[in-house]
């Protein structure tokens, strides 16, 4: 299964992503969405699973939360804005319920700077931003495949703009 992994477009999807995310079988929008219309055109390459960010407004999205949980090809995913609603989550004191299983992999956006690390054993993930990057990044979204009994891995995935 392959999954393509974004946040903080802020009303703005370039087409490089349509490249990006060509044959993904499923989404990750990590919030700061700008809008509707961007899950709208997203939907259109794949389903997606989104979390709004701290500049969205939670009543403009149909099917945006604050926080989710989703299982694909077996692997766990927690996803939030925030690394600070990740690091709630993954000590108990958030969405994640103490004695829960934590996430094999935990996505969050907010810094734009991409993110690709193991803490314990949770890969932790931030794809930066497609339209406005920080930290010295260029614009990027994360790919990643999944294979049952395997390790999740992920790419990170500079973009052309064109």
């Amino acid at each position: 299964m392959r999954i393509g992994i974004l946040s903080d477009t802020h009303g703005s999807l370039p087409t490089a992503i349509h490249q990006a995310f060509a044959g993904v079988d499923h989404i990750i929008h990590a919030g700061d969405i700008g809008g509707q219309h961007i899950l709208d055109e997203l939907e259109l390459i794949a389903p997606v699973t989104a979390v709004y960010g701290n500049c969205d407004y939670p009543g403009d999205y149909r099917s945006a939360n604050q926080t989710a949980n989703i299982t694909l090809t077996g692997t766990r995913f927690f996803i939030a804005h925030t690394p600070q609603l990740v690091r709630e989550a993954l000590s108990g004191r958030g969405e994640i319920p103490p004695g829960a299983p934590l996430p094999h992999v935990a996505v969050h956006g907010h810094t734009h700077i991409p993110r690709n690390e193991y803490a314990g054993a949770v890969l932790m993930l931030c794809p930066g931003s497609p339209v406005r990057p920080r930290g010295g990044s260029v614009p990027t979204v994360l790919l990643m495949e999944l294979y049952p009994g395997t390790p999740p891995q992920a790419i990170l995935h500079p973009l052309c703009h064109r």
